[in-house]
């Protein structure tokens, strides 16, 4: 049972990494068209129709996917200084709190991003892109939603099965999100 709640781990991992990659190139692209609509509109008094809806567009899926990965790397506003200092049983009472409280709150987000999806899908494309809002204001937040659910849901069976630490410490990576 270990080894294969260790290769879902492995797969979701490899799953995060890409939707990592994927955000940050989306980032890159957003931040790119949005220079170039500064420019056009500045410089040579021509905007681009439909751009800034774009980068909105862009925006949110980033955000989402963002908080998604965030959440699996355990990235998110810690107070690491005072956790190390208690007990593995507190510390195992404070996982168990904030997960209880990350999987309460995706399952309320599933249906209700559904809902404001539904509500949405009818309405009329406007700032010149090809699809509604539904597809960038809530259909993000129901793909984050399902995905941190998930995550959540594995990390909670993990935890309880491989008793490691390393699941909910965070991720030690080369961009320095972690202070010593």
């Amino acid at each position: 049972m270990k080894a294969g709640i260790r290769k879902i781990g492995a797969i979701l991992d490899c799953f995060n990494n890409a939707l990592e990659l994927l955000a940050g190139l989306s980032a890159f692209v957003m931040m790119a068209m949005l220079c170039f609509q500064v420019m056009m509109r500045y410089v040579f008094s021509n905007p681009i129709y439909g751009i800034d809806e774009a980068v909105i567009a862009i925006m949110v899926w980033v955000c989402a996917v963002g908080w998604a990965t965030v959440y699996w790397q355990n990235g998110h506003a810690i107070l690491e200084f005072i956790v190390k200092r208690m007990s593995q049983n507190a510390r195992r009472v404070i996982f168990h709190l904030t997960n209880a409280i990350v999987l309460l709150i995706s399952v309320l987000f599933v249906p209700a991003s559904c809902k404001l999806f539904k509500m949405q899908e009818h309405l009329r494309p406007i700032g010149g892109l090809p699809f509604g809002k539904a597809y960038y204001y809530a259909l993000p937040v129901v793909v984050m939603s399902i995905i941190v659910l998930i995550y959540c849901v594995y990390k909670t069976i993990a935890y309880i099965v491989l008793d490691d630490e390393s699941i909910v410490a965070p991720d030690a990576r080369e961009e320095g999100n972690i202070l010593d």
